[in-house]
């Protein structure tokens, strides 16, 4: 017989066999209740033994990314462009070397595709081309490295800012419960040493500030909205005549940080991008988009510096609290005019400007930007901004200051601190309004209380109306305790009085009839 046809023989009876054990395993399946136990006990037993598989290969990629984390220093890193992108592209190249290796390099290469990945310019564009070109064991350590270092970053921030000097720490604090019964908790400032009243708690220069759009290019400093007293001491910007600064200082500080950007250089031309969104406060009498322009220049600027701060601005306002700001035919206009103003100056702010992150950067500003009073004429007379801000309005305010530190700070309508200008600029200061013990939360006023003029119900729905909360402080929880007692106090004096009078009455109605008695007296 030919060995193609024993083959064939051999393979056909395996086939016949094998669909028989089919069969025969499948009618025990259905009809045999202990092999339907047996095999579930095995699978669960698999099942188990996958887990536990998966789980040492979990717990041994944890601990090599907890190692080879441990292994960087911030050290390692160069802070200069020019060494930041050789630095980069040796990485890459080491990295590429170490993975063809096969497995006894992939945490090395791990390390060197991080370690480049930390210099980058535009690190999610490099995690698309590791995803693509890397192994997949690499790129697992290369993300799970990002993803804790990311969460070590976000657990350490609070215990680093605000710097200890300046007094005062962020804390959790409890704000209630839910309707399922779960606790509501909310960041507040706290102090962290006792104040006597009057005493400065701490002073903060802003992220950005701007002057109300009616003052631009007058008397008062772009920069830093000083007020310019002497016509003479004023100093132009050299390629525009649109504002005006308080010192060469301020000149040189706004150019740098965002105005040589945004600067309109004299165009008579409307649709020139840095014209049109000039043009554009102007006519609406709105400066938080020109805020939100200065904030993306000046982040964009600080990136390019590589000072070496652990936290950049954008990691400040992330955590800040916003109102959502449903988007409308303004919104889309504004950021068409930011894209246009600034996509030809930053290569990929386009992208970076959607609508999503353009609303939460104002929804920010909205809720926590502070009226910024410097101006030292009290009877100013300032066209109001539709826009909303922080402000007692005790003086004139003259713009908006977006700030660090104080955007955690709480309200209340007997607050233990006011905001006040100092120095005549930007520069806040947080004062004690009466004694305050270190542990105390601080609180200031957001809104005007017209020396106490308004009662709870309208301080409670102008607060909800523009910040969204309903206002628990002492003074709201109370039943308007002065006003109460006052009431019930002229209620006794009245009650009391109207006794008097009774009392008066009774006694002249005796010494009438005393009278008449008496005459009749004389008569008889």
């Amino acid at each position: 017989m030919k060995t193609s046809t024993i083959v064939a023989a051999t393979v056909g009876t395996l086939a016949v066999a094998t669909v028989g054990y089919a069969i025969y395993f499948d009618q025990k399946r259905r009809n045999d209740p202990d092999f339907r136990r047996k095999l579930k006990k095995e699978k669960k037993r698999a099942m188990k033994q996958q887990k536990e598989e998966d789980k040492k290969k979990t717990t041994k990629t944890t601990q090599s990314v907890e190692e080879a984390l441990a292994s960087i220093k911030e050290d390692d890193f160069p802070t200069s462009m020019e060494e930041r992108e050789k630095f980069c592209m040796d990485q890459l190249s080491t990295g590429e070397a170490l993975f063809t290796r096969g497995p006894e390099g992939y945490d090395m290469a791990a390390i060197c595709f991080y370690k480049a990945l930390k210099v980058y310019p535009a690190p999610a564009e490099l995690v698309m081309v590791y995803q693509k070109t890397i192994p997949t064991e690499v790129f697992t350590l290369v993300m799970g490295m990002l993803s804790m270092d990311v969460q070590k970053k976000q657990e350490k921030y609070y215990t680093v800012f605000p710097p200890k000097e300046m007094n005062v720490k962020v804390d959790e604090l409890p704000e209630g419960v839910t309707a399922e019964g779960q606790k509501v908790v909310r960041r507040g400032l706290i102090a962290t040493k006792d104040f006597a009243a009057g005493e400065t708690i701490y002073s903060e220069t802003p992220i950005i500030s701007s002057l109300e759009p009616s003052l631009e290019g007058k008397e008062f400093c772009h920069y830093c909205l000083k007020q310019i007293i002497e016509e003479e001491s004023k100093v132009n910007c050299p390629t525009c005549t649109k504002i005006v600064f308080c010192s060469t200082s301020c000149e040189k500080s706004a150019s740098t940080e965002f105005h040589a950007v945004l600067c309109t250089k004299d165009s008579e031309d409307a649709s020139t991008p840095e014209r049109s969104l000039y043009d554009y406060t102007k006519e609406t009498n709105n400066k938080y988009p020109e805020m939100i322009a200065k904030f993306l220049v000046r982040m964009v600027h600080e990136e390019t510096l590589n000072s070496g701060e652990e936290y950049n601005l954008f990691d400040h306002i992330e955590r800040l609290r916003f109102l959502e700001v449903r988007p409308s035919a303004a919104e889309e206009k504004e950021i068409e005019l930011l894209k246009v103003a600034l996509g030809s100056k930053i290569p990929g702010i386009e992208e970076f400007i959607n609508e999503e992150r353009y609303l939460t950067l104002k929804g920010k500003l909205l809720y926590n930007a502070y009226g910024v009073s410097t101006s030292l004429n009290g009877d100013r007379s300032v066209e109001p901004s539709p826009e909303q801000y922080r402000s007692e309005r005790v003086a004139p305010v003259v713009g908006a200051g977006f700030y660090r530190v104080t955007s955690y700070m709480s309200h209340s309508c007997e607050p233990n601190t006011k905001i006040a200008y100092q120095d005549h600029n930007n520069n806040l200061a947080v004062v004690a309004t009466r004694a305050v013990k270190a542990g105390e939360e601080l609180h200031v006023g957001f809104i005007d209380q017209k020396n106490g003029e308004i009662s709870t119900e309208q301080r409670r729905q102008e607060l909800f109306q523009h910040y969204r909360f309903k206002c628990m402080c002492p003074r709201c929880e109370a039943p308007e305790p002065v006003a109460v007692a006052a009431a019930a106090e002229a209620v006794v004096e009245a009650e009391a009085a109207v006794e008097a009078a009774v009392e008066a009455a009774v006694e002249a109605e005796a010494e009438v009839e005393a009278a008449v008695e008496a005459v009749e007296e004389v008569i008889a």
